[in-house]
């Protein structure tokens, strides 16, 4: 049988039960396709998911630094003498998370021989919950903040000396921060 003929072939009328399966099959297959589609998320390219992930990163140092700078004008400028405020905080590192993990170990002991090995197989996965929707987020055991870089404190009552000390005494008392990473200046 040639190309040209199978297509007549197929469509005799004796060809009635070839036609159906072949059609049977078609279906079957574009339901794989579309149910694959559905049931496997396509992978995030490795490059875009490192640029999501570093925006990010830049964006949460971003706001941590602006909500400790709102904060400390907030408090600095109702202190007594040292009038309107603006601070700059930078940090060294962002906010970290402590992933809980498990832990499990494999022994085992194999003979050749007069000859024992002990072989050890070692496997750690990260906990994970799950919220009411299904979601799964890993389970974080502890946070820790972001290390304080330096602190400028701009000040209208900056140019006293005792508003000075008392404004870089606050900062390090916050902060846990040496005095020679807190400046204090006079607002022009």
């Amino acid at each position: 049988m040639d190309k040209k003929n199978w297509a007549k072939e197929l469509f005799r009328p004796e060809n009635k039960k070839a036609r159906i399966n072949l059609f049977t099959a078609f279906l079957i297959g574009v339901l794989l396709l579309l149910m694959s589609h559905i049931l496997i998320e396509p992978a995030p390219q490795p490059e875009a998911e490192m640029q999501i992930e570093q925006k990010n990163k830049e964006e949460k140092e971003s706001s941590i630094e602006k909500e400790l700078e709102k904060r400390l004008e907030s408090v600095f400028s109702n202190m007594e003498g040292v009038g309107q405020v603006k601070v700059m905080v930078t940090v060294k590192n962002t906010k970290a998370s402590v992933l809980a993990k498990e832990q499990r170990k494999e022994y085992s002991l194999s003979e050749e021989g007069e000859k024992k090995t002990q072989a050890q197989k070692e496997e750690n996965t990260v906990v994970m919950t799950e919220d009411n929707r299904g979601g799964r987020t890993p389970y974080i055991i502890q946070e820790t903040m972001p290390e304080i870089e330096g602190i400028v404190i701009v000040a209208q009552g900056g140019d006293d000396a005792r508003i000075a000390q008392m404004l870089s005494e606050a900062s390090q008392a916050l902060f846990n921060v040496p005095a020679h990473k807190v400046a204090v200046l006079k607002m022009k």
